[in-house]
């Protein structure tokens, strides 16, 4: 195909997005207009998925490149041996030649690899090969909670309260194999198909036994995102504990029921500044269909001093679950994943 007839179908694709439409894939759009044969499209996908990859990896074909995050890129693969698709991350060359962030690379892998949670991603394999370093995961069939806040719009209360409280059972599980977050936020949960929430992205997952990783997380460093930062990681004090998790997984439950974050602005500095010096707009304010019970967890959840959030993990999914629903919708009570901090 030429040029200009994928300039055609990427239009295409931006006119979806506008009209709230899930957009369709590049190759789709190219069969529909005939640009390219099935054949075609099925060998030009091979060839380019060839090119994208920079290494083979043994028992493992890889399908197509399906994201690309800061430390590297993800694709979909097929485990040869288990005939199962697979996500592999492979960290970006430039920072596999720096030790401190290879360190963080696999310090992900072993975190996953403790944890065996219906809600979090499973961690498979993890390695080296021709001065690559690989991490294959359980391939999760579905989207981001910040793909469907980029369409536009809030998320439904009773359906965003279901996948906050399945990433709170997911955390309750980290928290109690003694692993803090740190990163909380919407392009962090994964929702399948059949609408259950998956926590990924454990990078800066940090062991609640040890003061200070040394070498992977400098003193006094702000970590995470800054729209669901706590303020005590904004401020860089390492004493953090699973509470700034409870302030990361409010901030997303704002932004799901919002359709914006707490405090809107481009520069990360600005956001910062106003979290540590502003109260947060009540979400009622912003959107008045919000109950008044979601409000009320929420505001609890983002409380600037931690001594005033939800103290452990049973405090949390029990507020969750006395939030009045459905009878359609039921959440079933978590029992047993009391995580307290130290």
């Amino acid at each position: 195909c030429t040029p200009d007839q994928v300039d055609t179908c990427v239009r295409v694709q931006q006119e979806q997005k506008g009209l709230g439409i899930v957009p369709k894939k590049i190759g789709e759009l190219l069969l529909e207009k005939g640009f390219l044969r099935g054949d075609q499209l099925d060998e030009s996908l091979r060839q380019q998925v060839h090119r994208s990859v920079p290494v083979q990896i043994s028992g493992y074909r890889f399908v197509n490149k399906i994201g690309q995050g800061s430390m590297g890129a993800i694709y979909k693969a097929v485990q040869l041996s288990m005939d199962r698709a697979v996500a592999i991350k492979i960290l970006s060359p430039r920072y596999a030649r720096n030790a401190r962030f290879v360190e963080r690379f696999f310090r992900e892998a072993r975190a996953v690899a403790k944890l065996n949670h219906p809600n979090i991603i499973q961690g498979i394999d993890v390695g080296e090969v021709e001065g690559l370093h690989y991490f294959v995961m359980e391939y999760v069939d579905g989207r981001t909670v910040g793909d469907l806040l980029r369409r536009g719009g809030s998320i439904d209360e009773k359906r965003a309260l279901h996948i906050i409280h399945q990433v709170g059972r997911a955390l309750g599980h980290a928290w109690k194999n003694g692993l803090l977050h740190r990163d909380i936020k919407p392009d962090n949960v994964m929702i399948a198909r059949d609408g259950v929430a998956k926590l990924c992205d454990l990078g800066l997952a940090k062991n609640l036994g040890i003061a200070m990783e040394a070498g992977v997380t400098n003193p006094g460093a702000s970590v995470g995102t800054p729209h669901y930062v706590a303020p005590e990681q904004a401020r860089g004090e390492a004493s953090i504990d699973l509470r700034a998790d409870i302030y990361g997984l409010g901030a997303t439950f704002y932004h799901m029921v919002v359709g914006d974050v707490p405090y809107p602005s481009s520069s990360a500095s600005v956001v910062l500044t106003r979290l540590l010096s502003e109260a947060v707009v009540s979400p009622r304010s912003r959107n008045p269909l919000i109950s008044p019970a979601i409000e009320t967890v929420i505001m609890k959840m983002m409380a600037k001093e931690r001594e005033k959030r939800h103290q452990d993990a049973d405090e949390l999914l029990k507020d969750l679950e006395g939030i009045p629903r459905d009878p359609g919708v039921p959440i079933e009570p978590t029992k047993g994943v009391s995580a307290v901090f130290p």
